[in-house]
């Protein structure tokens, strides 16, 4: 039974990890800046130097899953995208640096700092970011690195693409999948920019949390950083598939401008290193939501 921390403990994912370890058996203390009273739950804001003195750091790992998420609301609000996704990590590891203790930081990145292309992307590919998003998560995967190399804070980076499905309720309204069954059930209607064969990586929530937590807490992990393995559709199969469930139709209408700008084309990825580490995975499909 390891000792773990979950910051970021509201956000979808955080709240699947959570969940998850607790399941492994594990021991969970959760965190995040909303003010909830729960058992096991503390309100903390990472912006703040004093508050990270509510967070235990006597742990194993660090789930760090804090952060604010978007396209063009990081263009607006630049300053607290910066606030919170960076400095935020490094009040962090300032604070875990000044002590004896040196918990494994376990970070979430994002398929969004690769430069799209036709082909399934591995770790080293080229790097394009056009968001402030993409740009915070290179960053932090930056910082990362510099505070162990100084401080031997030990880490390990996991780049997700498209997750899917819930594992805490029936509803479910997260993401891109979210988005789509959104429209398919309210609208009869799914509609999609370009031509929708640009292609995404689409990962369970189950198999991501078992990937992130069962590679984050070997050894042979600490420094690396790896794609969250799935599987790969274009957005116009998963469309279809979601609207032959719903009994709705596909629609494609030109992408506007600003969203043309910062598309960043066919992200999906090339998985074998984390397959490497964990073994085999069968993964779960899309259709797996309709069970």
């Amino acid at each position: 039974m390891a000792k773990c921390a979950v910051i970021g403990a509201k956000g979808f994912i955080g709240k699947h990890l959570s969940f998850y370890l607790n399941q492994q058996g594990h021991q969970v203390e959760c965190y995040d800046i909303f003010d909830v009273q729960e058992k096991g739950y503390t309100s903390c804001d990472l912006t703040k130097k004093e508050e990270i003195r509510k967070i235990n750091l006597h742990v194993d790992y660090i789930f760090m899953f804090a952060g604010l998420t978007g396209t063009y609301a990081g263009f607006d609000r630049y300053e607290s995208y910066i606030l919170v996704n960076e400095i935020g990590l490094l009040n962090l590891l300032d604070a875990i640096r000044l002590t004896e203790h040196r918990p494994k930081i376990i970070f979430p990145s994002t398929r969004l700092v690769y430069k799209g292309q036709e082909k399934a992307l591995k770790e080293d590919d080229e790097k394009e970011t056009k968001t402030i998003y993409a740009v915070n998560k290179l960053a932090c995967e930056g910082i990362l690195q510099a505070y162990s190399i100084s401080f031997d804070i030990p880490y390990t980076i996991f780049r997700i693409c498209v997750p899917f499905g819930n594992m805490l309720a029936k509803d479910y309204s997260f993401g891109t999948i979210g988005f789509m069954i959104r429209q398919a059930r309210d609208n009869k209607m799914i509609t999609l920019y370009g031509d929708g064969k640009i292609k995404r990586t689409f990962t369970s929530m189950k198999d991501v949390c078992r990937q992130i937590v069962e590679a984050g807490m070997k050894g042979e992990s600490n420094g690396e950083t790896y794609n969250i393995g799935g599987q790969t559709h274009s957005l116009k199969e998963a469309a279809y598939e979601i609207a032959d469930k719903y009994g709705a139709k596909v629609t494609f209408i030109p992408y506007p401008e600003k969203d043309l700008r910062i598309e960043s084309g066919s992200t999906f990825f090339n998985s074998q290193k984390i397959e490497s580490l964990l073994g085999g995975i069968q993964y779960d499909d899309i259709d797996t939501l309709f069970d």
